[in-house]
């Protein structure tokens, strides 16, 4: 067999550096085409000479004009001695090409061997390599002694063909490997360091047939399989891995194309070392081939790598296919989506989703406006001339639509310009309702859903008669305060009933950012409008009845803005014509809708807020009021929830109620009274289904003795339990001295409060102490001491030096309010007189420090209050006898009211004789 050989020139040494740098830079540039040219030095034959000696070749390289002869493979010089390197991943081969990277200090001493004519490494594979030895590097000092433990014995003897340094610092050397050699002694410290080696000789195989066994019947010799047929068999087993190999992965056709037919493969040596090097196994487990002397073993070696990296291709096109697999999936389905896109198009069934968008936006105007279509000819301000939509927001609309137009479908700012418009186009500009304005029938719908409410009442039929008159309303803004439970909030919906409106409810109780009224501004991630502009496009109407509840509860600003000054804007007729909304930007008329705001404190809402508002107070319900409303809804509707408005022998008895009222519902609104109704129900029914159930009757409870389906005094105990109020005054016989009923208005209604007053024992002569207790709040601690002072006042010295102590019930109820001057007063006159102030009597006022009793609010909470705590004489302050006179009938009803200019009035009604002393 001849072997292939090739000479390489070598470049100039001292002449014409300019053109080495050239050669190197055209390496860096060209390492494809100087890899095939070595390829072709090393396949080139030589007819005239079969014993494998050297033969003239010439490189295309411009370093030099005349070729150089050198020995290739076997035939190359066989020094021993020679410079050494440390390769750190994997062994070369011989036969092969390699591009190898070097340190600086490997680059300089290869380049100065080859200038010096002697371009030729003896390569070594590290025993244990470090990350600090990616690069191959000369032995360093400090391993010299030590260099032949740190690599591996077996290595390979190369040709340095050219070395050319790399712009990460790094540089590479192209090298062709001739032979294995064995590292045998350290003979030069150097630096550089060589290492005396011992080159392994021509490795051939010879095929040697035994020719000497007999041939059996069938013509064939029987024996065993010889090393012949096994380094055949080997081979073609490689040859086969090796081609499923290219097939496999493209990576190593570039390889095969040069090799294939180059390397000779009935050398099962070269072709051992050509499988070996395309394998990308670890560095040991290549070395272990490099090592192996026995040509059955070193192919065995070399058909695991090559079956190795076989499987790892296999795994590596499997992952590879799935991953093309989802990929063309994915493309296909767009593909098809824009094809069918584009073939909708064309037939006009659909198009392209901006168009259809843009379209969608102008068919809204276009309903809105009640157009079917504008012609093209006319300009823009012709088509909004006179238009539904007012002008800047139709300006608004067109810019934006502009910009839509223009828009990538994917950008950030399309889905905003998209919200936007969609808000724009989605309000109903120019949509009302259309408004009854009926007075018999506001009344009736009131009636139906409300029980009392009067003063309410009368002012949404003031509203109807008024609309009735000059064709609409608007530009009201109404406010109920009162206790809670008394039916503010769901007044509201029944005054867009009478007034044939929609209706829209949010509560501002605790609200603490301005943008939920004046809405967030568009740079915003999830920016909207606020509640007004959302509340019109819920209803889909540009004048609802909306409720604005628990106003007395707002935020009182932060970060956030101030919500209640957001709101003077909303609920103010001369600016709700042009309320502007951050996020829309445009002008928006809000003056068409009815704003009812609640509350249960006028005291806690912003004075110019107020101040924008038509206040209606409610008062809470009396005894009479609660049966009522008790009997004619919350009884019916807690019988229709339990199931049982078919079932007999079910009934609410009156007396029943008012029992359930003074013993458990005091409160001012009905709302408590509501959940003990429904209370009874559940348990009435739960009676119903164990009467009617054997098994639900086991779990009756045997503490249960009542009976029946019927809600009497005598059964109430049995569904509600005991009464929480036992009785309706704290002293129910004669009150001490000192001790006065007063009247008083809380948030929750009208309360009977006692003023209890005390003294200790007298001192020196002076003024006396003052001490209060009961949660008094500053007002009221100042009302007691100008009490104190009249009063001393009017007396010749008999409370001077004494220790005062003035204490109001209910101490864990805050109060405060100068309407009990009047009572406080009389307690401290009926401690220094030492006469009891008569028993069915309450009163209230403010006492002013000489004397004179001024008028206070919340007459008909207090008169409530005092019917409740079961008093037939009541105190009030002159001035305020018209409201005293305006409460119902039934009000007054048994009730006789006293009215007090000044003190002395109060004095003569509370000390006189009475049926009640």
């Amino acid at each position: 067999m001849r072997l292939a050989t090739a000479l390489v020139r070598q470049a100039a040494r001292h002449q014409r550096p300019a053109r080495r740098l050239t050669a190197a830079a055209r390496w860096r540039a060209r390492p494809a085409q100087l890899r095939r040219n070595a390829w072709r030095c090393l396949s080139s034959k030589n007819d005239d000479d079969d014993d494998g000696g050297p033969v003239a070749v010439t490189i295309d390289d411009d370093d030099s004009d005349a070729p150089a002869s050198v020995g290739v493979g076997d035939g190359a010089p066989t020094p021993d001695r020679v410079l050494a390197l440390a390769l750190a991943r994997r062994p070369l081969f011989p036969g092969m090409v390699h591009s190898l990277s070097l340190g600086p200090t490997a680059a300089a001493a290869l380049q100065a061997e080859r200038d010096a004519g002697r371009p030729y490494v003896a390569l070594f594979l590290r025993k244990e390599p470090a990350e600090e030895h990616e690069a191959a590097e000369l032995f360093t000092p400090s391993d010299l002694d030590e260099c032949l433990d740190v690599v591996h014995g077996t290595g390979a003897f190369a040709q340095v063909h050219n070395v050319a340094e790399g712009s990460d610092g790094q540089s590479q050397a192209l090298l062709l490997v001739h032979r294995r050699v064995d590292a045998s002694t350290v003979v030069d410290a150097g630096p550089p360091p060589r290492l005396g080696v011992e080159h392994w000789p021509r490795e051939a195989w010879v095929d040697e047939d035994d020719s000497s066994i007999p041939p059996t019947k069938t013509g064939r010799r029987k024996k065993d399989a010889s090393p012949g047929d096994l380094v055949k068999a080997l081979s073609n087993e490689i040859v086969a891995a090796i081609r499923e190999l290219v097939q496999l992965n493209p990576l190593y056709r570039e390889h095969m194309q040069y090799f294939t037919q180059r390397v000779d493969i009935a050398d099962p040596f070269k072709l051992a070392d050509f499988a070996a090097s395309l394998a990308t196994a670890k560095g040991p487990d290549l070395q272990i081939a490099l090592e192996e002397r026995d040509v059955v073993k070193r192919l065995r070696l070399a058909l695991d790598l090559v079956s190795q990296e076989r499987e790892l291709s296999k795994l590596q096109q499997e992952i590879s296919q799935q991953v093309e697999t989802k990929l063309s999936s994915q493309q296909r389905t767009f593909l098809l989506n824009e094809q069918l896109k584009t073939i909708k198009k064309e037939l006009g069934v659909e198009t392209d989703d901006k168009d259809a968008l843009v379209k969608k936006f102008r068919n809204r105007i276009a309903s809105i406006e009640g157009i079917e279509s504008a012609s093209e000819e006319e300009s823009a301000e012709e088509k909004w001339k006179d238009g539904v939509i007012p002008a800047v927001a139709r300006a608004a609309i067109e810019e934006e639509l502009s910009k839509l137009e223009a828009l990538e479908k994917n950008s950030a700012e399309f889905n905003v310009t998209r919200n936007y418009l969609d808000w724009l186009t989605g309000l109903p500009w120019g949509s009302v309702s259309g408004e009854v304005f009926d007075v018999a029938a506001a009344k009736e719908a009131l009636d139906d859903v409300h029980y009392g409410m009067d003063d309410v009442k009368e002012r949404i039929l003031e509203l109807v008669a008024v609309g009735s008159l000059v064709g609409g309303v608007r530009g009201k803004i109404l406010c109920l305060v009162g206790p809670p439970g008394t039916g503010k909030t769901s007044i509201g919906s029944s005054i867009a009933q009478a007034l044939g409106r929609e209706f829209y409810r949010f509560s501002v109780g605790g609200l603490g950012d301005v943008a939920e009224i004046k809405g967030h501004r568009r740079t915003y991630v999830g920016a909207m409008p606020g509640k007004p502009i959302q509340c019109l496009k819920a209803t889909k109407r540009f004048n609802p009845v909306v409720l604005i509840d628990e106003v007395d509860k707002l935020g009182r600003g932060g970060n956030s803005g101030d919500p209640a000054s957001a709101l003077l804007e909303l609920l103010d007729p001369s600016q709700n014509a042009n309320f502007l909304d951050h996020y829309l930007d445009v002008p928006v008329d809000l003056s068409r809708c009815l704003f009812v705001c609640t509350a249960n404190d006028a005291s806690l809402i912003p004075g110019p807020l107020l101040d924008r508002m038509e206040v209606v107070r409610l008062a809470g319900y009396d005894l009479e009021d609660k049966v009522a409303i008790a009997r004619q809804h919350l009884v019916p509707k807690a019988l229709e929830e339990a199931g049982l408005q078919s079932t007999d022998g079910v009934s609410f008895d009156d007396d029943a109620l008012v029992a359930l009222i003074r013993g458990h519902a005091r409160e001012a609104g009905v709302r408590t009274l509501q959940k003990l109704v429904e209370k009874i129900g559940r348990k009435v029914a739960l009676r119903v289904v164990r009467d009617a159930d054997p098994k639900a009757a086991a779990t009756r409870p045997e503490s249960e003795k009542g009976e029946g389906y019927a809600v009497t005094v005598d059964t109430l105990e049995d569904f509600v339990g005991k009464p929480r109020f036992s009785k309706d005054r704290l002293y129910d016989d004669k009150a001490p001295i000192g001790v006065v009923m007063g009247l008083a208005w809380t948030s929750m209604g009208g309360a009977a409060l006692y003023v209890e007053a005390t003294k200790l024992a007298g001192g020196d002569k002076g003024a006396p102490k003052l001490s209060t207790t009961g949660q008094l709040g500053n007002v009221m601690e100042e009302s007691t001491r100008v009490a104190l002072n009249h009063v001393r006042s009017r007396l010749s010295g008999e409370l001077d030096g004494d220790e005062l102590h003035i204490h109001v019930p209910d101490g864990a109820t805050p109060k405060d309010g100068p309407s009990a001057g009047v009572t406080v007063a009389t307690a401290l006159l009926s401690l220094a007189t030492d006469k009891p102030v008569r028993q069915d009597l309450a009163m209230t006022g403010e006492l002013s420090l000489t004397g004179k009793v001024l008028p206070v609010g919340g007459i008909k909470e207090k008169v409530i209050a005092a019917r409740r705590a079961g008093v037939a004489h009541v105190c009030l302050p002159d001035e305020n006898k018209r409201d005293f006179e305006e409460l119902p009938e039934h009000l007054k009803k048994d009730l006789e009211a006293h009215f007090a200019a000044t003190f002395e009035d109060v004095v003569e009604l509370a000390f006189a004789d009475s049926g009640g002393d």
